[in-house]
């Protein structure tokens, strides 16, 4: 059986907790720029810094620079201080681009400022031109959720902090150094990071670009690549977004996505896609097909693009079981999802997004590509709206009979055989289309159009 989407119109598939925006939007207020408080300590009054809001709408305090890349060496200091940190807030200083928008910002170099209900964390962090990045935090141990070290008040103590940015180190890979009240923190580029390239032409202050409070903080004393700053009057920095106030429709974890009048994958208006969070309850919205199973030859082609993506966000796009979905409350971190067969858009954030085959029997078991064996890695979709051509095919008797996924994206190729005995062991399909990870995280925005989806038996009749 083959049918063919154009979304011309809406379609009227199967959803599930696919559109969840509240009655009442959460309201967004930036105030920050130049001020002419004296809270970071500097030897006059005025600092930059005030109210900064997590959200995904960018906003930004900087300074216009020339052009600089992974290539030019970077160092700024300073003095800050955090007066409040409700609830999950969050602030970035360092460098950036001016079209530099997301969660783990590409390109970039900076410092966080992470708070949570009256005290905060730092972290230092990097981002390629490609969405790929790296970072760590300035605390013991690897994770904050682990670690022994106290996070700071945000009772307005003033830290010294300094960041640096070598090409030459790292043995030439490029490494950055963050430095608080004294200790040091190298973060050496990951392999390949820097040949991604990097381009800077801002320095200053950006917002975190995910759902969440309000911070206060300050900076003065800042001293950029030798020059100091004066800020005891207005340096007239630039500021986009920093004086505003809004309703905020992107939260965490409302997903909304489904059929959209929008036209994303170019042609005439009407496609599939919208708003998906990463989140431990599932949703989903798909077409209701025949029951189907690791027997079946399976094959869907369509277009797709990828126009916002931060790290730890993901979804999948293939078939799955509606009942069995609907009824899965288990986190993916502590059982896979069954009886799905589809494309995962996701990856860890030293690559960005892999577009990979991924499956789970009626029993849980199943894998996701990079495949354990030969590791050969997938092909990367990158968050920049571009328009790709993607196709999904299953053949239940290739790989010896054991069955085998071969997914392409603009004609790069990549393959996963099934592990032996999961085709017997099974799994019932009774939806096409797009789902989420149930794994807490960040969202996606996706568009997908000129779809077609196929199945037949084995045997070809």
């Amino acid at each position: 059986m083959k049918v063919t989407r154009h979304f011309n119109e809406n379609p009227h598939w199967d959803g599930y907790r696919n559109r969840l925006l509240p009655e009442k939007l959460p309201i967004i207020r930036q105030y920050f720029g130049h001020q002419e408080s004296n809270h970071a300590g500097g030897g006059n009054p005025g600092e930059i810094g005030g109210r900064v809001q997590r959200s995904v709408t960018r906003a930004y305090y900087a300074k216009v620079i020339p052009g600089r890349t992974f290539h030019d060496k970077l160092a700024a200091s300073g003095k800050f201080a955090v007066t409040r940190a409700d609830g999950g807030s969050g602030v970035l200083i360092g460098w950036f681009h001016h079209t530099s928008r997301g969660w783990r910002t590409p390109n970039s170099i900076g410092f966080r400022i992470d708070g949570n209900g009256g005290n905060y964390r730092l972290f230092y962090e990097y981002g390629t031109s490609k969405w790929r990045t790296g970072g760590g935090g300035a605390f013991e141990g690897p994770r904050w959720q682990t670690t022994k070290t106290k996070p700071f008040q945000a009772d307005g103590t003033i830290h010294q902090w300094s960041l640096a940015y070598d090409p030459d180190g790292n043995e030439k890979q490029g490494i950055m150094t963050f430095t608080l009240d004294g200790k040091t923190y190298p973060l050496p580029l990951s392999q390949s990071h820097k040949s991604d390239g990097a381009n800077f032409n801002r320095f200053g202050i950006w917002n975190l670009q995910a759902n969440g409070d309000r911070m206060d903080f300050y900076i003065d004393d800042l001293v950029l690549d030798g020059t100091p700053q004066d800020f005891s009057s207005d340096a007239g920095w630039e500021g986009v977004g920093n004086q505003v106030e809004f309703e905020e429709r992107i939260i965490r974890p409302f997903h909304d996505f489904g059929y959209s009048q929008t036209n994303h994958t170019g042609g005439e208006p009407g496609e599939l896609g919208g708003i998906i969070y990463r989140d431990e309850k599932p949703a989903y919205y798909g077409a209701m097909v025949e029951t189907l199973t690791l027997e079946n030859e399976l094959e869907a082609t369509g277009k797709i693009a990828l126009t916002d993506a931060g790290s730890d966000s993901a979804f999948y796009l293939g078939w799955f079981n509606s009942a069995t979905k609907m009824d899965n409350n288990i986190p993916e971190h502590k059982a896979r999802q069954k009886n799905y067969l589809a494309i995962l858009v996701e990856g860890p954030s030293r690559v960005g997004h892999y577009f990979r085959p991924s499956y789970g029997t009626s029993t849980g078991e199943g894998l996701t590509a990079p495949h354990p064996v030969t590791r050969k890695e997938p092909p990367i979709i990158r968050p920049d709206g571009q328009v790709h051509e993607w196709s999904m095919r299953y053949s239940p008797s290739e790989a010896g009979d054991k069955g085998q996924v071969r997914i392409t994206l603009d004609g790069k190729a990549h393959t996963l055989n099934l592990r032996p005995g999961d085709k017997a062991r099974g799994a019932k399909f009774d939806r096409f289309g797009i789902f989420n990870m149930q794994s807490g995280g960040h969202h996606v925005r996706v568009y997908i159009d000129e779809l077609t989806h196929t199945s037949k038996a084995k045997t070809g009749n």
